[in-house]
């Protein structure tokens, strides 16, 4: 029979080792694992772990009768694991107890199999935990704090367990740790778990761990568990292995032409609706862009949202083709044919929590515009230290991640940073975005420069792939001229002629301007404030709502301008943002010097 294994917990108090250890014990096998009963020198309370109590002379004359297999003093209390578990060891059971760091090395000449399961908690949330609980003085946290960051000893075998979000999140970190290994443990559980420990996991192990996601295999518990280590725990490889795994969940679009066309934009920065531009133009020189994008989560529209105001969104796959056909385009939402549970499930946890998601991302984008058809993509990275990608350096290296993996999964693209603190546009909201593109694509002298700018830059990228066109000079003054000539413009009203036009709104539009309380010049716009303005006067769901802007970084303003109107069709909405514009205007200023 095979010797069981102990699994001894440590951690410091506030961890939350009792809290896991009585979670995960449910989803034990109870014949293969016994939870030890400690020997503590303390009256059993409520709100305390179950323990067998006894006075110190009792636990004393034991130890010296070899009842324990190891004692320990803390808090002015005697601990001791009962000698018994070597019998449960020995009859291959294996033992789950909590214990003290300190005897670590003293527990691993005395059982056959150690293995120590450290619960980690960032020192933040840790002393946070130990004030709530009101039980020590500030210098006694402090100590506890500093013992909490002792090292184990090198050579032990040890799995971190970071108990730093919900509770269910880390039971099902610490059932991975304690199952992993287990011989009842199946093989798509035991990949799972191996990631949640923080291995590397093969393209071959991607490829059925993702689809059994999908079918709703594991707990949901244990899926945002395997998804969080994704966004922290993944190398190039793994990246790679995901995308292609994920280019095998859906079958693949087939289009009438060899070369696709997508843009894609990482988001995060004010108005920026350059695929609503660049679309029409790919689409006039007569390039296939069937284009699908998302609603806004967190901003005041996303390109579907926008593009709603003009035309019918929510497409089926055969309205998408029909419309491809006919105009070499479309702006669809991808609600109804990207949808993905694997996204739905990293965004629902990640948002809350404000988790980093960009490497995952990058499988996941890549592997959607791959299932759509696409050939040749151009990636948009903004950079804002406000953003999710906050340095020029950052964005740079996701640049080369997205091409490496593009070209990984058969895809040619170019990924480029740009500059996220400048606005692209004077709108903020589904209405006002989709007025600033139909400037550009009409020509209009109050068409917003910088929108032009950064469409007919990746326009021309998208175009230089073309050998027909060549290179980028020439794609950049190609599409300079589609534009000025009007094609563009023709080819957006086919695709929203093919797409269905959208029903206008009688709804009065009302609004307040915001004024500057000073001189100054333009330094920076929040793009979160000014984004939770428009998003509470209404807007994306109110397609009227948002914010107009009427100065932009870099310009003169005396006291008293105004720095942007909001509007909407609620005018209790519209109070709302109002007021909350007046405590947060999201526009700062410098002096003038």
């Amino acid at each position: 029979m095979n010797t069981g294994k102990l699994f001894f917990i440590v951690g410091p108090s506030g961890s939350g080792k009792d809290s896991l250890m009585s979670g995960v014990q449910p989803f034990l096998p109870p014949h293969e694992f016994l939870f030890a009963r400690r020997v503590i020198t303390r009256t059993s309370v409520i709100d305390t772990e179950d323990h067998d109590s006894c006075t110190e002379s009792v636990f004393l004359e034991r130890a010296k009768q070899g009842d324990f297999i190891i004692t320990w003093q803390a808090h002015g209390l005697f601990y001791g694991l009962p000698s018994s578990i070597l019998s449960s060891l020995n009859h291959g059971v294996n033992v789950i107890a909590n214990g003290s760091r300190n005897e670590i090395l003293s527990l691993q000449q005395k059982v056959p199999s150690l293995c120590v399961i450290e619960i980690s908690t960032p020192t933040d949330i840790l002393r946070k935990r130990l004030i709530a609980r009101n039980r020590e003085t500030p210098e006694d946290i402090e100590r506890r704090l500093q013992r909490a960051s002792l090292p184990i000893p090198s050579g032990v075998s040890t799995i971190r367990v970071n108990n730093d979000l919900t509770l269910e999140i880390g039971i099902s970190r610490l059932k991975a740790a304690l199952l992993q290994d287990n011989d009842s443990t199946d093989q798509l559980t035991h990949l799972l778990y191996q990631k949640i420990n923080g291995a590397s996991l093969s393209k071959a192990d991607y490829k059925i761990l993702l689809p059994a996601i999908i079918r709703h295999t594991f707990s949901l518990a244990d899926v945002q568990a395997f998804l969080i280590a994704c966004t922290q725990k993944l190398n190039e490889e793994e990246i790679i292995s995901i995308a292609h795994a994920r280019t095998l969940l859906y079958p693949r679009l087939k289009w009438p032409h060899p070369m696709v066309m997508d843009k894609h934009s990482l988001g995060g920065i004010l108005g920026n609706r350059v695929t609503m531009v660049v679309i029409p133009i790919i689409a006039a020189h007569g390039l296939m862009i069937p284009k699908t994008s998302s609603r806004a989560i967190t901003s005041a529209a996303g390109t579907a949202d926008t593009m709603e105001v003009l035309a019918k969104v929510d497409l089926t796959f055969d309205e998408v083709q029909a419309c491809v056909k006919v105009t070499n385009g479309c702006i669809a939402w991808n609600g109804r044919l990207n949808h993905s549970i694997l996204d739905d499930a990293i965004n629902h946890i990640t948002r809350s929590l404000g988790l980093d998601t960009r490497y995952w991302s990058v499988a996941s984008i890549l592997s959607k515009k791959y299932t759509a058809g696409s050939t040749h993509v151009v990636i948009d990275i903004p950079y804002i230290h406000t953003g999710k990608v906050k340095t020029l350096a950052e964005a740079t290296e996701l640049a080369g991640l997205f091409e490496r993996v593009g070209h990984a999964i058969g895809l040619v693209v170019k990924a480029f940073p740009t500059d996220g603190s400048m606005t692209i546009g004077y709108g903020i909201g589904p209405s006002l975005e989709a007025r600033d593109v139909l400037q550009v694509l009409n020509n209009d002298v109050q068409a917003p420069k910088s929108l032009i700018d950064k469409s007919i830059f990746f326009a021309a990228h998208l175009l230089s792939m073309d050998e027909r066109v060549g290179n980028f000079d020439a794609g950049y003054h190609l599409a300079q001229e589609l534009l000025r000539s009007g094609a563009a413009l023709r080819s957006m009203n086919n695709i929203i002629e093919s797409q269905g036009k959208a029903q206008t709104s009688e709804l009065p539009v009302h609004s307040f301007e915001i004024v500057a309380h000073q001189d100054g010049v333009v330094n920076e716009i929040d793009g979160h404030i000014i984004s939770g303005i428009a998003r509470l006067a209404g807007a994306p769901t109110l397609k009227a709502a948002g914010i107009d802007l009427k100065k932009t970084i870099g310009e003169v303003i005396k006291s008293g301008d105004v720095l942007y109107r909001i509007q909407s069709t609620d005018i209790n909405k519209l109070k709302e943002a109002y007021q909350l514009a007046n405590q947060q205007q999201g526009v700062l200023l410098k002096a003038v010097t």
